[in-house]
């Protein structure tokens, strides 16, 4: 049984959806408490890894580019 505090990040993960993704097994360390906990699975997606849609850059953000600045 995870400590309070791991209790607390995989309930705020939860919470807002959050995944982590990765292809081995996550280990989780409170250092208040000394304790390590392997991350649920719930909060896990596997092989996949999840790529956001980058924002694309401004016409300022451009012409900055093509000038070298």
């Amino acid at each position: 049984m995870p400590c309070e505090h791991l209790q607390e990040l995989f309930a705020l993960c939860e919470k807002h959806d959050l995944h982590i993704a990765s292809q081995d097994a996550i280990k989780v360390v409170c250092r208040q408490c000394h304790e390590q906990e392997v991350c649920p699975s719930s909060l896990t997606d596997g092989e996949e890894v999840l790529e956001l849609p980058r924002p694309k850059p401004s016409k300022a953000t451009e012409q900055e580019l093509d000038s070298g600045n």
